[in-house]
């Protein structure tokens, strides 16, 4: 095993071809990079010359603001006044410099200090490592080098700025410097500079990031060349070292390796695996000599039958030959046999279809006359005749027991073998004789799968004395090929009924049920969730559930988030769609023999009606309960209110003389009327208020309402529209609260929109379900979803406190359950609103 894994070493070619290509690569990579660096050297030499020519113009202006201008500016202003445009040095080369930059973008300038005046020129961390720098290094008067600048390079260069006497004026002590310099800038920052101490540095940058590009290009260029050049040079010895030197020594060593053998009969080759060229020159050298010994012994043993021994040799070759050419024949005969009946197999899931087929193809390779294929009935006591070529005396059945005495072992002779057919082994060939000539010797050959016969293959006229391994061994195959297909075309039609079975059971299921593997894509669906969803099943199966969502608003998207751990148990949820349905779902895991999930049933059930009706009793038991709050508080503040009233009466007529008075006095009487309504209104809604209910139209009712709001509602733009059923009979309503309760939808509708927009009432009659259906639908900006639960609520309003009480919706609500309809809002933000009222045919 270690030698078979052993690498042989490169040989002569290799090894002085690889030193050849290190050698070349190594002067093209030094070529390139003296190149790279000389151009480089070059660059910043350019870049140098520009800074030293900007710093000499920063340094030139700064000394004449210092020495000229500044001395002639305090003579003018005082030494109390800093005008900051002439006098400060820093401020005067930063506005030339950005001048300056206008002409030529490449070039950057910063003027920096630690706790600058202004925070934007305070030091960054690059420039307080050269503040540091500079202090640690007195002498020094500047620094330069290529820096990497956000995404570009440039050439740095950076020069201490050093205070004089003149300079502390500003930038010694707070309460030395010019009074707007503090009113500027403030007492804390710019201060308390010393003369022996930098903080302060101007950098000046040349961007050479192009110039670093052109020269990268430059040597990149120059090293492809230059490696090119060495490649086709490379090339060239190469080629004319293999062809002059290696070929010729690999073309004697082949000539060696197939005819040299040592005296255990190994070949050179074999010897030489681990050597290169010259290594085997020298090994096939000795082997030469040693075979030259050798051949001279062995003449002198040849010289006087080698006649004989020709002829002799040349006999038992051709012999050979015509032997293992019909052994080839004949075992690709029995070969293409096998193929046959493997493709027949392929072609077909039709036993009966097969069977005969098989027959045809396994005579023409068996010396028999006829064959039959039986296979066991289901009880397995006995066999019936499938098909049969040319034996037509096979009998149509047999039982196990009546044909024992006919049965004989292929190795015992006439032996008796297996007591039945049915007890024969899967490993076995049995022979049994019969009485007609004709028939004569019969030849049984199992059909089994898995060490389990399914039936017997039967040849008559079998006309073979004994088999030989190789010919049993064919007989076996062909009976295990034609056992594992039987077993495979049952396996095939059992898989087809179960899943139909399945399948069935999942179609009879009214929800929406789908089978998904672990990793979320889809194997089985039901016919609920094909008709809900309009799809077909090649639409959806094998598909994964996100591809799914992104189709169709489907009630699993929880699946997402329980396919990313290993479910152990059913998990069940509530899924709400975009679309508003919510369904109940539930997760069931599916585990193998080996406990590992091999599948998930996903079961889904709409639920949106009943969660519906669950959210409007638990709102109408809500507004009971507030109404009879409400009632309690209004008894209490009614009583009050009439003695308010009762008193204002008498004061009237106390203060009849008294004008201003009778004024004041009327106030607080439309006041605590004010009051008074409030509070019938809450008892109107608390209260189950007596109706006067008659046979009535309700579009007759709406109608009537629009009639009165029309003129306002087109003030503000609003155009009404009214899709109303005229088959809606005359039932019991109380009109005018009806109207009330139109009246509060449409002014609320009118009040949301604004200006310019549409109110739409519909009304539709149900009979089948018994009731009415209205619903008032506007273009307004919608009812937020967390206050829907509130809107129906005693004084819940969304407008200013002199816009309304927020009774109108309550009221509304209260009349509508005295009618034993309900009413309920859906809206979705931005989209307008919909009160949707249900009504029942009373009377109708």
């Amino acid at each position: 095993m270690e030698r078979f894994f052993k690498i042989k070493p490169p040989g002569v070619q290799g090894k002085f071809l690889m030193g050849l290509a290190g050698v070349l690569f190594f002067f093209c990579l030094l070529w390139s990079t003296t190149i790279y660096l000389y151009q480089k050297n070059r660059l910043q030499e350019e870049a140098f010359r520009w800074t030293e020519l900007v710093m000499a113009a920063v340094d030139a202006n700064r000394a004449y603001v210092q020495d000229i201008l500044r001395p002639r500016m305090y003579g003018l202003v005082g030494r109390d006044n800093f005008i900051i445009e002439a006098m400060s040095a820093s401020y005067v080369s930063r506005v030339i410099m950005e001048k300056l930059k206008e002409g030529m973008p490449n070039i950057a300038y910063r003027r920096v200090a630690i706790n600058a005046k202004n925070p934007k020129f305070e030091a960054n961390q690059r420039e307080l490592e050269m503040i540091q720098y500079f202090n640690d290094h007195p002498h020094a008067e500047s620094w330069e080098g290529i820096r990497l600048v956000g995404r570009e390079h440039y050439y740095v260069r950076f020069s201490p700025v050093r205070y004089d006497e003149s300079c502390l004026h500003c930038h010694g002590k707070p309460e030395a410097a010019p009074v707007n310099i503090l009113a500027l800038y403030g007492k804390t920052r710019g201060f308390h500079k010393k003369t022996n101490h930098i903080d302060s540095v101007v950098s000046v940058g040349i961007r050479v990031e192009e110039g670093l590009r052109r020269i990268s290009k430059f040597a990149v260029s120059v090293f492809i060349t230059i490696f090119v050049s060495f490649f086709f040079l490379y090339a060239i010895i190469a080629f004319f070292f293999n062809k002059l030197i290696i070929q010729n020594i690999r073309t004697l060593l082949d000539i060696f390796r197939l005819n040299l053998t040592d005296q255990k009969g190994e070949q050179l080759y074999q010897q030489t695996k681990s050597m290169d060229e010259i290594g085997e020159l020298n090994a096939t050298a000795i082997l030469i000599a040693q075979h030259l010994k050798e051949n001279r012994r062995q003449l002198t043993d040849y010289a006087e039958n080698l006649e004989g021994k020709v002829e002799e040799r040349t006999k038992a070759l051709q012999e050979s030959q015509e032997q293992l050419h019909r052994q080839m024949q004949e075992r690709n005969r029995e070969l293409r046999t096998l193929n046959i009946i493997a493709e027949l197999i392929t072609q077909s899931v039709d036993l009966r279809s097969i069977l005969p087929k098989v027959l045809r193809q396994t005579l023409e390779v068996i010396p028999a006359k006829g064959a039959g294929i039986y296979l066991f009935r289901p009880d397995h006591q006995g066999l019936s005749l499938q098909c049969q070529d040319n034996a037509p005396d096979l009998a149509e059945s047999l039982s196990c027991e009546v044909i024992s005495h006919q049965i004989f072992s292929e190795k015992e002779g006439n032996a008796p073998a297996s007591s039945t057919i049915c007890e024969t082994g899967c490993g076995e060939l049995n022979f049994f004789t019969t009485s007609d000539p004709v028939r004569g010797k019969c030849l049984n050959i199992p059909l089994c799968c898995r060490n389990r016969i399914l039936g017997i293959m039967t040849f008559t006229g079998y006309d073979v004395g004994e088999i030989d391994p190789r010919h049993r061994e064919l007989l076996l195959s062909i009976g295990r090929q034609v056992g594992v297909t039987m077993e495979s075309l049952q396996n095939m039609t059992s898989l087809m009924q179960s899943k139909e079975l399945l399948q069935s059971v999942f179609d009879a299921i009214a929800d929406l049920v789908v089978l998904v593997s672990p990793d979320g894509v889809l194997r089985m669906v039901n016919k609920a969730f094909l008709a809900r969803y309009d799809f077909s099943p090649d639409t959806v199966l094998n598909r994964h559930t996100d591809e799914l969502a992104a189709m169709q608003p489907v009630p699993f998207l929880l699946f997402s988030h329980i396919s990313q751990i290993k479910l152990r148990e059913p998990v069940s949820d509530f899924s709400r769609l975009p679309n508003g349905q919510i369904f109940e779902t539930h997760f069931y895991p599916a585990f193998d023999d080996h406990g590992e999930l091999k599948n998930i049933v996903c079961y889904a059930k709409d639920v949106t009606q009943q969660k519906q009706v669950e959210h409007r009793m638990q709102q109408a038991e809500k507004l009971v309960a507030l109404g009879q709050l409400a009632a309690g508080v209004a008894h209490e503040i009614n009583n009050p209110l009439g003695i308010i009233l009762c008193y204002t009466e008498l004061l009237k007529e106390d203060f009849v003389d008294l004008p201003d008075k009778i004024e004041d006095l009327s106030v607080i009487e439309k006041h605590a009327k004010n009051c008074q309504r409030i509070v019938h209104d809450l008892l109107s809604f608390a209260r189950n208020q007596q109706t006067t209910r008659a046979p009535g139209s309700l579009n007759a009712a709406i109608k009537q309402v629009i009639s009165m709001v029309s003129s306002q509602l087109a003030k503000q733009g609003i155009t009404v529209t009214q899709n109303l059923d005229p088959n809606i009979p005359l039932f019991e309503i109380d009109a005018e609260k009806m109207k009330q309760v139109f009246m509060n939808l449409v002014i609320n509708a009118a009040q949301a929109i604004g200006e310019k927009g549409e109110i739409v009432i519909e009304s539709h009659c149900q009979p089948n379900k018994g009731q009415v259906k209205i619903v008032v639908r506007d273009t307004g900006p919608g009812v937020a979803t967390e206050i829907q639960d509130k809107i129906f609520e005693p004084f819940f309003t969304t407008k200013g406190p002199k816009d309304g009480t927020g009774l109108g919706l309550s009221l509304s609500y209260g009349i509508i359950r005295d009618h034993g309809g309900e009413i309920y809002v859906q809206s979705k933000p931005g989209k307008g609103a919909a009160f949707t009222i249900i009504l029942p045919l009373h009377g109708a």
